[in-house]
């Protein structure tokens, strides 16, 4: 299933405003984004956003919408940190029900 494969060198890759700005923001560079699309050590479904996908790999999370042969790039975060919320995330039921609060 394409939504689960890790990327190929003959796959496209579309950059949204949102994924640049996180990953200038947090100092990410290019190529870990890149090793961890080809290598990861795990790939999930984002169970909140049907059809993305999360890939693990190289300390990054990075998430993906992948659609016909594209993998349109969404956000990418530090794989396994947890994080306080943000402020847009404090009337967010999902984010308040996330481990960050409930230590699950």
């Amino acid at each position: 299933m394409f939504a689960h494969r890790p990327l190929t060198a003959d796959d496209d890759v579309k950059i949204t405003a949102h994924f640049l700005k996180q990953m200038k923001a947090k100092g990410f560079d290019g190529a870990a984004v890149i090793e961890a699309l080809r290598n990861p050590y795990k790939v999930t479904e984002v169970r909140r956003y049907p059809g993305q996908v999360r890939f693990c790999g190289g300390g990054l999370a990075v998430v993906v919408r992948p659609e016909d042969g594209v993998f349109h790039l969404i956000t990418v975060y530090l794989d396994g940190v947890v994080t306080a919320l943000r402020p847009d995330q404090m009337n967010d039921r999902a984010a308040l029900n996330s481990r960050r609060l409930t230590g699950r």
